[in-house]
């Protein structure tokens, strides 16, 4: 390192090797990455030189120009400059800096200001709070308009706080956002830039719409002050999002940051479904204020485990008192409660089927596991909801996919009282977290002794099944003249895939 100096103030230089001696011919220019920063490198006549890699006009990258009629010309729009002092042709006044250069025995160095310390910013801000919410997943791409945010994820990332996962297209990155998100109850982000990169999320945040699923959306954005007149790659984003997400803002400069974040973490969790923020480029680099503070839930947020009325409750136990041959449903809302309801199954010896989303909650080698019911289920499913005189329904959504028959008395479990009766008149309708419910459920029932009424239906279960497993067998050799029917390609695919 060398010193140099600077208004009084004592600068580092740090030497960072750009290339090899002959990896750069005569009359051509490459990009090279020096520590954070990429600079242009050129070679004209006998001389190397470094230059910023950023056209003034646009921020086009120099490095991938060319060298014609002794300039170095901007490959976006045809700027020249001189490639060894980086001033303009045609005696302008926007030309690029260039760097101290070193040619050494093993390669070409160059010479940058020591990276400054990292100032604060109110995308550092924000991803602070996001953090203590507890997202602590990232999948992103990272492109022209989100730097800022992007850096500021790189940081958490650095302390440990998140994992950030690069993706090769916007829409695998939405979708892994939402499955995350059904799968934990938790959300987590996904980054793109302005435009196309943007609207590329919206399918896979209708995936997180539909089931419910929590998911923050961070997409970048042209700079505030091209917004309107048609920028480059400028669309109107909170229209763009204005049905699939249930809370979009714009981050502007006057924006109270933290409390953006809050909000868009807190909408996402307790209204289970996707938070959208807007990212004005220039926005993502703006200076935090002195002593800004990151938010985070504590005080934020309630809990969650509400019980249902009690006269709602009350009417469903009596209903399910009167019955014979209950059945359960699980849909996908239930996925976090199955061990009570299992729990409560077994107690009451009713099978439990699920709907298309709800498959596998329960294991089909369960002695009360029915399958899948509807267009894409079971026999076994179906049967056993046509012989019940009572369903007991809990997270589902009655999708015409699923066909939960309206012909049969029905207690509705939901967390959302609009997904009660949604379609139908349903006989008790209760609002109530699901666990909860079940629990109370119950106990009542272990303080009554249960209910001698019920049919204790494992052993139907297992009939079924048989009966199920003898007529997909006899299918395997009915070939239709057609060659390897599909029951048995899946058949074989059953005995050799592990489980």
């Amino acid at each position: 390192m060398s010193d140099a100096t600077d208004a009084g103030k004592a600068k580092q230089t740090v030497w960072y090797k750009a290339a090899d001696r002959d990896v750069l011919p005569e009359g051509r220019v490459m990009p090279a990455t020096c520590g954070v920063q990429t600079i242009c490198l050129t070679h004209h006549g006998d001389q190397f030189a470094a230059l910023d890699n950023k056209c003034p006009h646009q921020g086009g990258p120099l490095g991938e120009g060319s060298i014609e009629n002794g300039y170095l010309r901007c490959p976006w729009h045809g700027w020249d400059f001189d490639p060894i002092t980086g001033k303009p042709a045609g005696g302008y006044d926007d030309g690029v800096e260039t760097f101290p250069v070193e040619i050494r025995d093993d390669g070409i160095y160059v010479g940058l200001e020591e990276e400054a310390a990292h100032v604060r910013t109110v995308s550092d801000v924000m991803a602070e709070t996001m953090t203590q919410w507890g997202v602590r997943a990232v999948f992103g791409m990272v492109g022209h308009s989100n730097l800022g945010l992007a850096d500021a994820l790189r940081v958490q990332e650095e302390d440990g706080r998140l994992r950030y996962i690069g993706i090769r297209h916007e829409g695998a990155g939405a979708f892994a956002a939402s499955a995350y998100g059904k799968l934990t109850g938790r959300p987590a982000a996904c980054l793109t830039i302005a435009g196309p990169g943007a609207t590329n999320l919206l399918t896979g945040m209708w995936d997180a719409n539909v089931d419910r699923a929590p998911v923050l959306a961070l997409t970048g954005q042209v700079d505030t002050q091209v917004l309107g007149p048609g920028a480059f790659q400028e669309i109107d984003l909170t229209a763009a999002f204005g049905k699939v997400a249930q809370w979009s803002q714009t981050v502007l400069h006057t924006s109270k940051h933290a409390e953006l974040m809050n909000l868009a973490c807190k909408s996402a969790i307790l209204n289970r479904g996707v938070s959208h923020l807007i990212f004005p480029d220039e926005v993502q680099n703006l200076p935090a204020a002195e002593g800004a503070k990151a938010g985070g839930p504590r005080g934020r947020v309630t809990a969650r485990d509400i019980a249902p009325p009690a006269d709602a409750l009350d009417s469903a136990l009596d209903l399910l008192g009167r019955s014979k041959r209950p059945v359960i449903i699980v849909g996908h809302g239930a996925r976090f409660d199955m061990d009570a309801i299992i729990a409560l199954a077994e107690r009451m010896g009713s099978p439990i089927v699920t709907t298309f989303n709800g498959k596998g909650l329960i294991p089909d080698r369960h002695a009360l596991g029915c399958g899948v019911l509807g267009r894409s289920g079971t026999p076994i499913a179906s049967w056993f909801m046509n012989e019940s005189d009572c369903l007991l329904v809990f997270g589902a959504s009655f999708s015409n996919h699923t066909g939960i028959t309206a012909k049969k008395p029905t207690i509705q479990v939901d967390f959302d009282p609009m997904m009660l009766g949604k379609f139908h008149s349903i006989d008790v309708p209760v609002w109530g977290e699901i666990g909860v419910t079940v629990d109370l459920m119950r106990q009542a029932f272990e303080g009554t002794g249960g209910n001698p009424r019920w049919t204790d239906q494992r052993s139907e279960v297992a009939e079924r099944w048989r009966i199920w497993r003898a007529e997909k067998q006899t299918r395997l050799a009915d070939d239709r003249g057609h060659g390897l029917n599909s029951a048995s390609v899946f058949a074989a695919m059953t005995r050799t895939v592990p489980e």
